[in-house]
């Protein structure tokens, strides 16, 4: 019954004082009573200090009313997120009035705004956002609970990860720091509108990619080709050599992925285009041309000279800027999917994810595709949809044409599907590998050194900056032992005006150099600041005080190493391009950065140099080559044991049995197609054979599904044999067989004692009475600590006659739960019948 009908139900009371919607809750807690569920569905979970807390469903009000009784936390919110008709329930009623500040109840299109007052950013950054269901969600009577779940869900993982990658900027930072050296030749003063008039095609790493590829090696002149550095493996098998390779990652797995791009050689190398904060495993090893983009300091500079702006938050999106920047006309998109294959794949076939296998666990959004069909994305390219819409609105706006050449790439907006076939190319006087090998500049020694000078000077002006807001960090300090009596100081409340003016300085003339100390360490700035100071005792000031200068001096020396790195990078740089090199220097500068294949690059300049290095230090030089030989060719990377881990079948069955919930067959279809392609096929038959089962309840075929889940009885150890019994005894309850689901219930006792109170209810309604009273007592020996149980036994206990033991049972439950409803009205019904 949908809720749209059950506006205006009136709320119902059970034996335990529960008021709620029969429609939301239906008898979810007759047995027991609310509190008694919730002690055993949540323990302890809702009541950690500073916690943000977002709940899917409030049963009926009662879980807020819940948390109530229970007490607040500190610093803890909770923010429930209700169907609209049940949220207007109970408005009605009048239980959202008696509900203090610390506790919002609001509709899912509430969200956004109700984070924001919440202040969820700060939550964010001390890892304390946590999502939970309740008794409604979890049990789905309205299934409109699924979708409000599901939907919620994907909203605050989607939000999560917004704030991290938008505040958190400390890895950029520092790979941006890293690349000084290199971040000479900016992108804006010399390639802005450099292929005016021609068509750009930009090879990303989707499933689709290999389709386009012979049409972009047969038009490789009239073609201006921009391929993601991550692809350079499979451009290289296929023999072709884009004109730009992009990339933009700061990750080590940026490397790993994209290594392959080192082994171009010959005359015309592609143009490396990066993001300032690229990889430097990437940057400081090419051996060809580089440019970079964006500001070469995290800090405002005049040699900060790149004005443009470039998209993220893929380098999908950074290469289409990168071709309206350069002037193109036609904008080709072929590889870009940004969603799944009909299997799961994520990758073109021939990458390492390819390799491993689909990614079918995960619970991600959908897409429609320029075919028509849905397909599966992930966040990163949800976000990265959304913005490519928005660069390629602006780019129609401005006169230009955007086409995605596949049909299972994600539609977007402003972007028209076309066949490559179909396009339209133009023939120019000048290749594009020519106008670009024009227009860079070849790098000299005296470039080079010039470059070096400036970024020394910038490096030691910004060095003393964080040297000063150490300083002012230890007097801070120090007037806190002042301030609050410390250390053998008097309390003197005068030191706080000192640590005003401090304070002034830091947020004022050292702004911009504070921000960065901060972004280097945002949880303890955020850990020192958990409340505002009206909150605080005053015990909770103090220490809030001291960690947070303690952060600033943290933050400050960190940096101020940073910036020592940075400039014996720069020393040994300088040290290249010498006459009389200290080859020990460089070689450990080059260990150090684990950029081993920088003897490469410094061996291609300087020939006479490298041999004499070969003479004096041959041994290390070999040991240096051999690494960088490894490291290009080691197959067990960081990135395939993270895909090993992301894309592992065992995560299908959370995603299959929620698909199953929401009834999604045309998914389930899905996932069992990429199942039964699946790489390693004997650990993923298991799984293909449970996705079957659920698909044949779905389609009503009970003996069909229970056929499929008893290939999975053979091997009680793996993981899905326990859903499998499960899913048997639903069914045969379903059919009134009750033998077979008692079977499958003691199979399921075998695996866990925590089926005996289910195994025990079983046998209670099937007429075994002193049976089930001993599947509750052999559960209370495992767990005698559970209210529930102890309520349930004893009202058995009671309905049989036996009184003073039921007394005894319910006494036990309100000793671990006092404030427990269920069990204080048995007590007093046992204690009646005694006397």
């Amino acid at each position: 019954m949908s809720t749209t009908e059950k506006t205006h139900e009136p709320f119902i009371s059970n034996d335990f004082g529960d008021r709620y919607l029969y429609s939301v809750n239906r008898n979810a807690f007759n047995r027991i009573g609310s509190d008694a569920l919730y002690h055993s569905l949540f323990g302890d979970k809702l009541f950690g200090e500073y916690q943000f807390n977002i709940i899917v469903g409030t049963d009926s009000g009662l879980l807020p009313a819940y948390l109530l009784k229970k007490g607040i936390p500190t610093g803890t919110k909770y923010l429930f997120v209700e169907l609209p008709e049940v949220l207007s329930a109970l408005s009605s009623a009048g239980l959202l009035d008696i509900l203090p500040p610390d506790i919002c109840v609001i509709p899912l299109d509430g969200l956004a705004a109700a984070a924001t007052r919440f202040n969820m950013v700060h939550y964010v950054f001390l890892d304390a956002v946590c999502v939970h269901e309740s008794a409604a969600t979890r049990d789905a009577n309205l299934l409109e609970y699924r979708n409000l779940s599901w939907c919620l869900n994907l909203e605050v993982n989607q939000s999560v990860r917004k704030i991290w990658t938008s505040t958190n900027a400390s890895k950029f930072i520092l790979r941006q720091l890293e690349n000084l050296a290199e971040n000479r030749v900016c992108f804006s003063e010399i390639l802005k509108d450099a292929c005016a008039g021609r068509t750009a095609v930009i090879l990303a790493g989707g499933p689709s990619l290999r389709v386009a590829l012979p049409w972009v090696k047969e038009n490789r002149e009239r073609l201006v080709i921009i391929a993601v550095s991550r692809i350079s493996r499979l451009l290289l098998e296929e023999g072709i050599t884009p004109h730009v390779l992009a990339s933009v990652d700061p990750q080590k797995i940026s490397f790993e992925v994209s290594r392959e791009m080192l082994n171009y050689s010959g005359e015309e190398l592609p143009l490396f285009i990066y993001s300032n904060h690229a990889s430097p495993l990437l940057v400081g090893q090419w051996e060809g041309k580089s440019i970079y983009t964006g500001p070469r300091f995290p800090w405002r500079t005049p040699l900060n000279a790149d004005t443009l702006l470039y998209s993220g938050p893929t380098v999908s999106n950074y290469a289409f800027d990168l071709a309206a920047h350069m002037g193109c006309s036609t904008i080709v998109l072929a590889g870009v999917d940004l969603c799944f294959s009909a299997t799961g794949q994520t990758h073109a076939a021939g990458s390492n994810e390819n390799k491993i296998g689909p990614d079918l666990g995960q619970i991600n959004p959908r897409v429609e595709t320029y075919g028509g069909g849905h397909a599966d994305t992930n966040q990163g390219y949800a976000d990265s949809l959304y913005v490519l819409g928005l660069q390629a609105r602006l780019a129609v706006e401005k006169g230009r044409r955007v086409y995605n050449c596949s049909l299972d790439a994600a539609r977007v907006p402003c972007i028209e599907y076309q066949a490559v076939e179909e396009l339209e190319l133009g023939t120019w006087d000048e290749s594009p590998g020519s106008v670009l090998a024009r227009l860079v500049p070849d790098a000299t020694r005296q470039a080079r050194l010039e470059h070096y000078r400036l970024v020394r000077a910038e490096i030691g002006r910004a060095r003393r900056k964080f040297q000063e807001i150490c300083r002012l960090s230890k007097e801070a300090l120090q007037c806190a032992d002042g301030l609050f009596g410390r250390k053998g100081k008097t309390r003197d409340f005068r030191h706080k005006v000192r640590m005003d003016k401090i304070e002034r300085r830091l947020s004022g003339s050292f702004q911009e150099f504070s921000g960065l100390v901060r972004q280097f360490g945002l949880k303890r700035f955020c850990s020192s600041l958990r409340s505002t100071i009206d909150e605080m005792t005053d015990e909770q000031v103090e220490t809030a005080t001291y960690e947070y200068y303690e952060a600033y001096l943290a933050g400050g020396e960190y940096l101020i190493e940073v910036m020592d790195g940075v400039l014996e990078r720069i020393d040994a740089r300088r040290d290249e391009e010498s006459s009389n090199p200290d080859y020990a220097k460089l070689l450990e500068q080059w260990e150090r950065d684990r950029q081993f294949g920088r003897l490469r690059v410094w061996r291609r300049r300087n020939p006479e140099k490298a041999e004499r290095m070969q003479a004096e230090k041959g041994e290390r030089v070999a040991l240096l080559e051999a690494e960088f030989d490894r490291v290009m060719t080691v197959e067990r990377t960081s990135q395939i044991d993270l895909l090993e881990k992301l894309h592992d079948v065992r995560h299908t069955r959370s995603k299959a049995l929620l698909l199953f919930k929401r009834g999604e067959v045309d998914e389930l279809e899905g996932m069992a197609r990429g199942l039964a392609g699946h790489p390693d096929q004997e650990k993923a038959l298991p799984y293909l054979n449970f996705v079957n089962g659920l698909l044949a309840e779905l389609r009503n075929e009970p003996e069909v599904a229970v056929s499929e889940y008893q290939h999975l009885l053979a091997d009680l150890e793996h993981p899905l044999t326990e859903d499998a019994l499960l899913q048997i005894a639903h069914l045969s309850m379903a059919a009134g067989d009750g033998g077979n689901a008692l079977l499958a219930l003691e199979c399921l006792v075998g695996v866990s004692p925590t089926y005996l109170p289910p195994y025990g209810e079983l046998l209670r309604a099937v007429g075994e009475y002193e049976e089930a009273f001993n599947a509750y007592n052999r559960y209370l020996a495992f767990a005698p600590d559970d209210v529930g149980a102890l309520i349930t036994l004893g009202m058995f206990c009671h309905e049989a006659g036996l009184s003073e033991a039921a007394q005894e049972l319910f006494q036990r439950a309100l000793e671990r739960d006092p404030q427990n409803g269920a069990a204080l009205a048995m007590l007093e019904g046992a204690a009646a019948s005694l006397g």
